[in-house]
């Protein structure tokens, strides 16, 4: 297998990887034998098939990592865009190189939103509206919640009972749950029912007493 009729048994896999990313992902298959385009979908690039294969598969031996992919690494598109590459070889059934295929992600629209996103989350004064917050109990179960989950790095479905235990013990502290209406929230919070949570409340005020003796 080592020539371009050869190498259209790839074709659909290219098809596939540009459908999944439109518009985004440049699909480039590289013929190492003619050194050549095999094959490319969604080209915007501006390359075709046949086109020399140029510095894509100059020396690219001498940066093939063990697990046979090379990147990803930066270039840029021919309208001055960001583009973020990674190339994987493809070896015939006894081993030789035949092919390098490269997957080319204009990042410039990714990375604008990213800024956006940034611009949107960020606060200017981080202590800001904490005054007007103090007597909120729901407030407070959420920053206790979301450092514990920070802290332990789980998410709130990842949790595990000794997570929970653990959580409802700082909310515990926090003098939280002398609220009314702070089990079920907290319950609803955690997902779990309102009898687990309390089962669990009941383990953590025994602890704590154990403990305290």
């Amino acid at each position: 297998m080592n020539s371009l009729q050869d190498l259209k048994s790839f074709e659909p896999v290219c098809k596939a990887i540009s459908l999944m990313f439109p518009e985004m992902v440049e699909v480039v298959l590289h013929d190492l034998k003619t050194n050549r385009v095999a094959h490319i979908e969604n080209g915007f690039s501006k390359r075709v098939v046949g086109d020399d294969s140029l510095i894509e598969t100059e020396n690219y031996a001498s940066e093939l990592r063990p697990d046979g992919t090379i990147g990803p690494y930066r270039k840029s598109s021919p309208d001055g865009s960001r583009i973020k590459s990674i190339s994987a070889i493809i070896r015939d059934d006894a081993g030789v190189p035949i092919a390098l295929l490269c997957l080319n992600l204009k990042t410039g629209d990714l990375e604008a939103v990213t800024g956006l996103l940034g611009k949107l989350t960020q606060l200017e004064d981080e202590s800001a509206g904490k005054s007007i917050l103090r007597n909120d109990w729901r407030e407070l179960a959420n920053a206790v919640i979301e450092d514990a989950l920070k802290e332990m790095k789980v998410s709130s479905n990842q949790t595990r009972k000794a997570e929970r235990l653990e959580i409802i013990g700082r909310l515990l502290r926090a003098d939280v749950l002398s609220a009314r209406g702070s089990g079920e929230y907290v319950a609803e919070a955690l997902g779990v029912s309102r009898a687990s949570f309390y089962a669990m409340l009941r383990e953590v005020r025994n602890s704590e007493k154990d403990s305290s003796k």
